[in-house]
């Protein structure tokens, strides 16, 4: 009967022992590479949003201005896809005189188009790494008094404690929404308007 080599089997299995090591520290550094590439990923929140936001328009005319106030701005930007969709209901919005607000909100035609609405794109990436305010350009459609045209704008936006702060403010022309422009005895207000938001966008 042939006798089998000790050694030769101590070899064998120390060969079998450091190949399976080495396949193990593999998959451990495959592991080690996936979780950093899927941490990486998902390090930072994709959708935020706001359902108590601030939004205000400035109407002038000669010798007298008034302003227009909401504070049910709701909204979200889905960072991941680039979306953005904001509205704000139209009989939300203030100017502290009720006459005026009922004239408003019928010009505005709040009973066919309840909303204020811009549904859009971010045209620039926004850098989380940054703990800084930034700028960036968003596009889209927006819709007052039920008539809708393009608009790009800029945004500020910078990360706070309980999220991302953000600050818009622009101008437009009323008459480009086929608005009427108000009057004060017989003082018609000025055709541009002053636009702006101001929320707190948590995370979703």
């Amino acid at each position: 009967m042939k006798r089998t080599n000790p050694h030769r089997m101590k070899k064998c299995k120390e060969v079998k022992v450091n190949s399976n090591l080495h396949m193990f520290k593999n998959v451990i550094f495959l592991l080690s590479i996936l979780f950093l590439l899927l941490g990486g990923n998902n390090s930072f929140a994709q959708v935020y949003s706001t359902e108590d936001g601030n939004a205000a328009f400035k109407a002038r005319m000669p010798l007298n201005s008034y302003t227009g106030e909401s504070d049910q701005l709701r909204g979200t930007i889905n960072f991941k896809t680039g979306k953005v969709a904001f509205k704000v209901p139209v009989k939300s919005i203030k100017t502290r005189k009720d006459k005026r607000d009922e004239h408003m909100h019928e010009l505005l035609k709040a009973e066919k188009n309840p909303n204020v609405i811009f549904e859009g794109k971010l045209i620039d990436d926004f850098d989380f790494n940054k703990k800084t305010e930034q700028t960036i350009k968003l596009t889209g459609n927006f819709t007052l008094g039920g008539t809708t045209r393009q608009l790009s704008i800029d945004i500020n936006l910078e990360p706070v404690a309980k999220g991302l702060q953000l600050n818009a403010s622009w101008s437009l022309l009323i008459t480009d929404y086929n608005l009427e422009r108000p009057s004060l005895a017989f003082i018609k207000v000025n055709d541009k308007h002053d636009l702006s938001v101001d929320a707190l966008l948590k995370e979703r």
